[in-house]
This record gives C-alpha cells, sequence and structure tokens, in this order.
C-alpha cells in the first residue's frame, strides 16, 4: 500500500519567502568580546552553518548570566585541529582560574560551569587557531544559566511494552512509574495522549487514563519535570493500536419454514491499519498572475517517529505530484520546501510556452480548466518540464526529472510542515491548482505503524445467541461458531454472532430469520360416504396468502383428481384416509417453498354385521367378530354375550377396534347375541346382513340392534 500525503490546496498572497517562527535564541560568536545570554547556542567566528574558523584568529570572549546566576556551556560540536586551542577561565577574565583547556583532550559532551566561588557568574574563553590551519574546523556549546540538569527519562507502562492492544471506547490506563531521574523527584507529569505536541492531562502523580474512540493508532508521549525544573527531552514512542471495526462474511438465510433447518456459521476477520497521513482533497484555486507573486500550500506531516530524517530523499520519496492546469507553463517556478526549509525546485522560468492540463484561454475573470497529475520522481524516464515541449499545446501527464539535485532534500525532517511554492513571472495568462501531495517510500513507515487484528473462529471465542423464540438445536451448541437450528413458531427471530479478537474487543452482528409456517386443513361435505353420493374434499390453509401454491391429493383410485384446491371422492366401500400435500412459494421472502400435510378419514354410512365366524380354522379367514364400516362412528357400544346370558366382550368404543377375537376369549363353538348401540344423532344408516340385504334407518339415533351369530370350529 503506497503511502500518499495529499493535500487541499490554499492560497497565500504575497511575495516568495519563507518565515519561521518560534521561540528566538540567541547566537554569540567567540569573536563578540563581551555577551549576556541564558540561552542559545554559542559558535565559532563562522556563526550557524558557517565554513568553520580561520587561520591564526586569536578572540577571547567573555560570556556573563544575564539573570545574575552563574552561566554554563554544554558542547555539542568541538573539531579542533592538534594547532589549536581553548582555554575556560572561571571568572570574568583571564586572571581568573582556569576551568578547562582543550589541549588535555576534546569538550564535546563537556559540561562547564561557572563555580559557587565564581562570584561574577561568568566564563571568559581564549580561542587560538593554528595560523598554518588548511581548513577550518568548528565548535558550537549550548548557553544556559543556573544549574544544568540530567534530564528526567519517562517511561510508559514498564510492565506492558508498546504496542497496547485496546478497544474503541475503552478507558485505558497509564502509568509513568519506573521513569528514571538523577536524583530530584519528578514533580509533574504531562501526558500527549495523540503526540500532537499539546499536553493532554498534567497530574503529579504517574498515573493517568484516556479513552481512544477512533480506530487507528495513536503515539503516546509522556514528558517529565522535576523538582528542579529539569525537563525531560527525549519523547516517548508508546503507540496504542485501537482495533479496527471487523468485515464480516457470515450470511443466514432471510427466511425458513418452521422446522427447517437453518445454518448458522460465523465468519469474520479484521481489517488491517496503517498509519498514514490523510488524503485531503478541495476545490481549485487560482494561481496568483501578478509578477512576482507565489502561490503556497502546506501539508503537515506527523506519520513519522520523532526526529525521523529523509537520509536520501531519491529513494525515500517516491514522487511530488501536483495536479494544475495553466496556459503557459514557461512562466513558472515550481518549487517544493520540506520542514527545515531546504528546497528543492523541479521546474524553473524561463521556460517553452506549452500549456499545463486544459486551461480556459481568454478568460476574465479565470475559469478553471481541466488539470492534469505531473509527477516527479528521482528515476523518470522523461526529462524537466523545460526539455519536454508537450503534444498538441500541452504538456500531457507523466512523470519528470526535476531542476534541482534530489539531495537537495536530504537530511529534511520528515514530520512537519512541507510546502509546495508555484511563482509566477510573466502576467496574461493564468492557471489553477487542484491538488497536491507527496508519496513517501514505504520503507519509511515503521513496522509497528501496522496491524490487522485476528480473530480465532474456535468456541471459546465466538458464539450464537437467539432471541428468546421456540428454537430447537439441532446440531452444535451456542458457544460456538456453527450450529444448526430451527424455530416451530411461525415469525421473525434473531440470531446475534459475537466474535472476540486479539484485542480482547467484541463484536457483534444480528440476522433476523422470518420462519413462515401454514397449517392446511381439509373439509369434507359431506363428512361420510353414503348411497353412492360423492363426498367434496375441500383445502382451508389458515395461511395469510393464498397465492403460489399447488395442491397434491391422494390416494387417487377414490377422487376425481389429484390437484386444484378442491376434489371429489367416491366409490369407499369403508371408512378411507385421504391425504393432502400443500406446497406454499413466499416468493417476498427469498422464493421460499415450504410444504404441509393434512389428512381426513371419510367413513361411509353402511355397515355389515356377520352372522358366522370361524376362528379356529387355519386358512385365517373370518376368524374375528368384525363390523365392516363400524370405523365410521365414535363410541359404539358392543355387548356379546353366550348362550347362557354370560357377557364375553364387552366395547363402549367399538369402532376405534372394529373386531372380537374369539379365539383369544377362548369361545367355544356355538351361538352368540350382540347387541350393538350406535349413537349417531341421524340417519341415514343402513345395515346389511351377511345375506346382503339392506335396511335402512332414519330418524334421530342411536340406533340400537341386536341378533345372533355363530360360532364355528
Amino acid at each position: 500500500m503506497k503511502s500518499v500525503i495529499r493535500t487541499l490546496v490554499t492560497l497565500v498572497m504575497g511575495f516568495c519567502f519563507l518565515v519561521m517562527t518560534g521561540e528566538v535564541f540567541a547566537q554569540v560568536l567567540i569573536s563578540d568580546g563581551y555577551a549576556e545570554a541564558c540561552s542559545g547556542v554559542l559558535y565559532d567566528s563562522s556563526g550557524e552553518g558557517g565554513a568553520g574558523f580561520g587561520p591564526a584568529e586569536d578572540f577571547t570572549l567573555t560570556l556573563c548570566p544575564e539573570d545574575g546566576s552563574n552561566v554554563f556551556l554544554e558542547w555539542i560540536n568541538f573539531d579542533l585541529d592538534a594547532a589549536s586551542f581553548m582555554t575556560i577561565h572561571d571568572g570574568d577574565s583571564q586572571a581568573a582560574p582556569v576551568l578547562a583547556f582543550s589541549g588535555t583532550g576534546s569538550f564535546l559532551g563537556d559540561v562547564h560551569i561557572a563555580s559557587e566561588n565564581n562570584a561574577s557568574g561568568c566564563l571568559t574563553l581564549k580561542f587560538i587557531s593554528s595560523a598554518n590551519l588548511d581548513a577550518g574546523g568548528i565548535f558550537g556549546a549550548v548557553i544556559g544559566c543556573g544549574q544544568p540538569c540530567t534530564p528526567p527519562v519517562p517511561v510508559v507502562n514498564a510492565s506492558n511494552p508498546s504496542p497496547l492492544y485496546v478497544c474503541p471506547g475503552e478507558e485505558v490506563d497509564f502509568s509513568g512509574f519506573g521513569s528514571i531521574s538523577s536524583g530530584p523527584e519528578i514533580t509533574t507529569y504531562n501526558w500527549d495522549f495523540d503526540a500532537d505536541g499539546t499536553f493532554d492531562f498534567e497530574s503529579e502523580s504517574p498515573n493517568a487514563s484516556h479513552v481512544f474512540d477512533t480506530p487507528g493508532i495513536e503515539l503516546v508521549q509522556l514528558s517529565l519535570v522535576d523538582e528542579i525544573g529539569c525537563e525531560s527531552i527525549q519523547p516517548t514512542n508508546y503507540f496504542v493500536y485501537i482495533s479496527t471495526e471487523p468485515n464480516w462474511n457470515t450470511s443466514v438465510v432471510p427466511s425458513a419454514c418452521t422446522g427447517e433447518e437453518v445454518e448458522l456459521s460465523l465468519d469474520i476477520e479484521g481489517v488491517s491499519f496503517t498509519l498514514e497521513p490523510g488524503n485531503d482533497f478541495g476545490e481549485a484555486v487560482t494561481l496568483p498572475d501578478n509578477v512576482g507573486e507565489c502561490f503556497a500550500s502546506e501539508i503537515n506531516v506527523n506519520s513519522f517517529l520523532p526526529g525521523a530524517v529523509l537520509l536520501d530523499a531519491g529513494d525515500g520519496v517516491e514522487n511530488f505530484m501536483v495536479n494544475m492546469e495553466h496556459s503557459y507553463l514557461g512562466d513558472l517556478d515550481v518549487t517544493f520546501i520540506c520542514p527545515n526549509g531546504q528546497e528543492m525546485l523541479v521546474s524553473s522560468y524561463p521556460g517553452p510556452g506549452t500549456s499545463l492540463g486544459i486551461p480556459v484561454m481568454g478568460d476574465t475573470p479565470p475559469v478553471a480548466g481541466e488539470g492534469f497529475d505531473y509527477f516527479w520522481s528521482a528515476d523518470a524516464t522523461n526529462g524537466t518540464w523545460a526539455d519536454s515541449p508537450g503534444e498538441g499545446g500541452t504538456l500531457p501527464s507523466g512523470t519528470y526529472a526535476s531542476v534541482s539535485s534530489w539531495g537537495t532534500l536530504d537530511g529534511c525532517p520528515l514530520n512537519g510542515v512541507w510546502q509546495l511554492e508555484i511563482c509566477d513571472f510573466w502576467a496574461a495568462d493564468n492557471g489553477f491548482v487542484f491538488e497536491w501531495g507527496i508519496d513517501f517510500a514505504d520503507t519509511l513507515y515503521p513496522v509497528s505503524q501496522s496491524f490487522t487484528p485476528q480473530f480465532g473462529l474456535l468456541c471459546d471465542s465466538t458464539s450464537w445467541a437467539p432471541s428468546g423464540g421456540d428454537d430447537v438445536l439441532l446440531d452444535g451448541i451456542w458457544n460456538c461458531p456453527e450450529l444448526t437450528v430451527t424455530n416451530m413458531d411461525p415469525g421473525v427471530e434473531t440470531y446475534t454472532a459475537t466474535a472476540m479478537n486479539n484485542f480482547g474487543c467484541e463484536y457483534s452482528l444480528s440476522f433476523d430469520v422470518d420462519y413462515v409456517s401454514f397449517s392446511p386443513v381439509i373439509e369434507a361435505t359431506p363428512e361420510v360416504y353414503c348411497g353412492g353420493n360423492p363426498v367434496e374434499l375441500t383445502a382451508n390453509l389458515n395461511s395469510d396468502s393464498n397465492d403460489n401454491i399447488t395442491y397434491t391429493w391422494g390416494p387417487e383410485e377414490f377422487l376425481s383428481d389429484t390437484l386444484g384446491e378442491s376434489v371429489t371422492a367416491f366409490g369407499m366401500t369403508g371408512p378411507e384416509t385421504f391425504s393432502l400435500v400443500v406446497s406454499q412459494s413466499f416468493g417476498g421472502s427469498g422464493d421460499l417453498v415450504c410444504e404441509a400435510l393434512a389428512t381426513i378419514t371419510i367413513g361411509t354410512c353402511e355397515i355389515i354385521i356377520p352372522n358366522v365366524i370361524s376362528p379356529y380354522l387355519s386358512d385365517g379367514r373370518n376368524d374375528m367378530f368384525r363390523i365392516q364400516g363400524i370405523e365410521s362412528y365414535d363410541d359404539v357400544e358392543l355387548v356379546i354375550m353366550n348362550r347362557w346370558g354370560t357377557t364375553v366382550y364387552e366395547n363402549d368404543d367399538f369402532g376405534a377396534g372394529a373386531f372380537w377375537n374369539a379365539a383369544g376369549d377362548g369361545a367355544s363353538s356355538g351361538v352368540y347375541y350382540y347387541v350393538l348401540t350406535i349413537p349417531v344423532e341421524n340417519g341415514p344408516l343402513v345395515v346389511t346382513s351377511a345375506e346382503g340385504e339392506a335396511v335402512k334407518y332414519e330418524g334421530e339415533g342411536p340406533f340400537v340392534f341386536e341378533g345372533i351369530f355363530h360360532v364355528v370350529d
């Protein structure tokens, strides 16, 4: 992934200059003779950034405190040849005792302090350079007053090294306990939770807490002050990773039939985060067209570790980019400026009369045309803008070489304000800037500035939970990523998946399943088959919708048809059970198809009472006392007595069984007497004798029949 920094262009009116703001530090030269300062830097005679001291120099400098305390020097550079010397006296003249002499060794890293016995608080420096010096040396020291201190060293979460993994919205505890001091007690702990240079929390205690609401990476920095006012100078680089929202790959069927299997399979993955500056794009900004007037725009970069520098600009910057249009590129100087003021001129005036992009010519006031993307890269195969006259009067989009060497940006700080400056040196033309950016090499971004949360799809870190309906778990358990479930109640059931990543963050997502159900019943008119009159069977679905339905009836031997909402039954010689399978397609529920079964038993109005049974013959026929058709009636009472009037069998719901097992009851051969009571309210009831004679009974029941039959061997 490229690390591209782009910005909204803004207009800064005025002449081309760079103003550096901030605290003013004294610059004291060894050649000044006398100076009072408590801050700033002491330099050799060439000053800041100079070429170094020259041969045969002989300077004496008395440096005194401006606050009445005592002055000290911390040497940061000390490059003297063997024939050049410096002597430091502990006082305001060379008559004061010698505090240090360079002939005994380099001062680099030393601190020289006016002693307590030095009432003036001054130091006097005597410097003599070699008369035969071929090349100048340099030296420099930071100036201070009072007692120099050893800065305390901050330590964040000594028992929990960086990075710290947290969840968005979680209150995170931090501790500065374990920070290092040379002796003085640490009195102030200043916390900057987003490394923006502003303290977010100040406390005398080493403990602090903070809530990170936005996923990503934050750099927490702790600054210390001890009881003598010494401040830490080394920032902490303690990274906090705030978990990103995951990608859910889980899908659950939106609808199902009641009782149908529904598979719940949890699939989730963490989303990577890389700390990169954000892109900020805006509308076109007009380039100034007054001679010498410049356009300037800034990008504030803060994505690198504090103190990081661009060692090799040719490798460290993939490209600079600007999207713009201009009616005459030959008028322009285009310069990129890094945070410490180093500049790289990528295109210079004068140049060819080619256009940039597609401008709108001769427009007053100017109207934005079409901007082209132009890049500058150290490995560009094209020449400079001036080397590329363009095609059709305009310079094509592409990657070009820079006028200045890329080495002019070597040593630039990575963090800070980067600038684009475009100066127009000729009037009577115009242009617009739409966007510009910097593409830093990926290698500049530390590995610690990216992460990908990990989800373990095991039973210890994932689960499902129902919303509380009549769920039936068919396979698996709820505290696992995969299971099979169903629901017996129609309606919407919600299943919530929960997963935890290695940051300890839980994420949940809910899925609704619409369980669909209908319960068909069969209505019969009339309810029994009698006298050869057909029975009409009609499906009643008890469903909210009667669309997209198919009907399948059976058995077909007694039916006029096997399809349709209504069919006709006829030709039964006894009670018959009819079945109906109903299929309904619910198009609004994901083309779901559900099936349901209904049955009905249609009895006949005719019964046949036997007059003889043979339970002891081996043919297995006619061995039970059966009344054909009696199954059509409920609560039929049957009493059987032998020839002596003793009851041998009695049943108050004979229709449910429809036979008497004479052999099982040990009945002997002979004549038996029966009393049959059929509790129908109304006829007809047709009773047929063994000889085939049928008698039809009308009117109100119950109907009672008495007769005899024979049990034969």
